[in-house]
C-alpha cells in the first residue's frame, strides 16, 4: 500500500484512540462515571485509562516512524480498509460512540425504566429469608419441646407454654441491651440486628444514600418493630397506573456493576396532595411508618407529613454497603 495512505490510516486510528481516552478521562473528571458504573468498578476504569493512553502513544509513534509491513506472521489478516467506503464504515463504528459520548447529555434512570423492570417494595429475597428463618425456628422449637418431654418426670406439674409464644412487651429505645435482645431473638443475624438497633434508636430514621438499601431491607425484616417510627428519605417520584391520587413511591435505583443490572427499590408514600408531585421529580419525604398486610406479609407504608422538592444528587444510585451499622 502507498505509504501516504497507510499514514492516513495511522492518523485516523490515533485520533480514535485519543478520542476514547479523552471521553473516559472526561467521565472520570466530571464525576459522571457513576451514571454508568458502580463505584467499586471505578478502579478498573482508571487502569483502562492508563492502558488507552499508552496505546494512543504507540499509535502516534506509527505516524512518524511508519511501517509498510506488520511485525507479526498474520500477513493480510490485519490489513487496513482498501476503499473509502470501507474506511468510512469501519472507522465510523468507533467515531459514532465517541461523538455521542461527548455531545449527548447524561441521563439518569427514571420511571420509564422502573416501569419496565418493576419496583421492589417488599423484596422477594427478604420474603424467602423470612420463610427459611421461620422454618428453622419452628424446627428448633419442636426439638426443644421434644427434649423437655423426654427429660420430664411424671410427677412434675405442667409447665407454662414456651416464652417464645408470649408477646414481648414494648422496649424503650434507650435500653440498648433489651433492644438488641428483642431484634436478635428473631434470628436474622448480627448484621441486621446491628442495623435494626441503630435505626430504632434514632428519633427520626434517616435513609440516606449509604443506608438506603440496608436500612430498607432491615425495616422489611422487622416491619412490626418499626411501625409507628418517624422516617425521612429522598428519591424520585414513581407511580403505577393502579395507584390512587394519594399514592406514589419514593424510589432509588440500585446498581451492582453497571446500569444494565440496575434494580428499583422504594417506599410507598401516601399523602392527600400526592398527585401534585410530577413523575421523576426528586423529593424529600418525612412521615410516620404504618403497618399493612400484603399477600400475607407485613409491609410498611409511609404516611407523609412533609414532602418537599430537592435536586437530584450527583450520584443518583444507591448501593449495598455490606458493612455493619455505625456506632451511635
Amino acid at each position: 500500500m502507498d505509504p501516504n495512505k497507510l499514514k492516513r490510516h495511522h492518523i485516523m486510528r490515533s485520533l480514535i484512540l485519543a478520542g476514547i481516552t479523552a471521553l473516559l478521562a472526561y467521565l472520570i473528571l466530571s464525576e459522571a462515571l457513576s451514571h454508568y458504573l458502580a463505584p467499586r468498578l471505578h478502579m478498573f476504569s482508571y487502569v483502562t485509562l492508563a492502558i488507552l493512553a499508552l496505546l494512543t502513544m504507540v499509535s502516534l509513534r506509527q505516524i512518524f516512524v511508519g511501517s509498510s509491513v506488520y511485525g507479526c506472521d498474520c500477513e493480510e489478516q490485519h490489513k487496513v480498509p482498501r476503499t473509502p467506503m470501507g474506511s468510512f464504515l469501519v472507522y465510523g463504528l468507533f467515531v459514532l460512540p465517541i461523538v455521542m459520548g461527548f455531545f449527548m447529555p447524561d441521563k439518569i434512570l427514571g420511571s420509564d425504566v422502573a416501569e419496565k423492570r418493576g419496583i421492589t417494595l417488599l423484596s422477594n429475597d427478604v420474603r424467602k429469608l423470612a420463610d427459611v428463618t421461620a422454618n428453622v425456628n419452628a424446627t428448633e422449637n419442636v426439638k426443644q419441646t421434644a427434649g423437655v418431654k423426654e427429660d420430664a418426670e411424671p410427677s412434675i406439674k405442667t409447665q407454662p407454654e414456651a416464652t417464645n409464644q408470649v408477646a414481648i412487651p414494648p422496649v424503650q429505645a434507650t435500653d440498648d441491651e433489651q433492644l438488641r435482645q428483642r431484634f436478635s431473638n428473631v434470628g436474622f443475624g448480627d448484621f441486621y440486628t446491628d442495623i435494626a438497633v441503630f435505626l430504632h434508636k434514632q428519633p427520626v430514621i434517616e435513609l440516606n444514600d449509604k443506608m438506603f438499601l440496608d436500612g430498607l431491607t432491615t425495616m422489611e425484616l422487622y416491619a412490626k418493630e418499626f411501625a409507628g417510627k418517624e422516617l425521612e428519605t429522598f428519591g424520585f417520584v414513581y407511580r403505577q397506573p393502579d395507584f390512587t391520587k394519594q399514592q406514589f413511591v419514593v424510589a432509588r435505583f440500585s446498581v451492582t456493576c453497571c446500569t444494565a443490572d440496575s434494580s428499583v427499590y422504594g417506599v410507598l408514600v401516601e399523602k392527600e396532595d400526592a398527585d401534585k408531585w410530577k413523575k421523576d421529580s426528586w423529593v424529600k419525604v418525612r412521615g410516620k411508618l404504618e403497618l399493612r398486610q400484603v399477600e400475607g406479609y407485613d409491609m410498611l407504608v409511609l404516611k407523609a407529613s412533609q414532602v418537599e422538592a430537592v435536586s437530584a444528587p450527583k450520584d443518583p444510585y444507591v448501593y449495598y454497603s455490606f458493612e455493619s451499622a455505625p456506632e451511635s
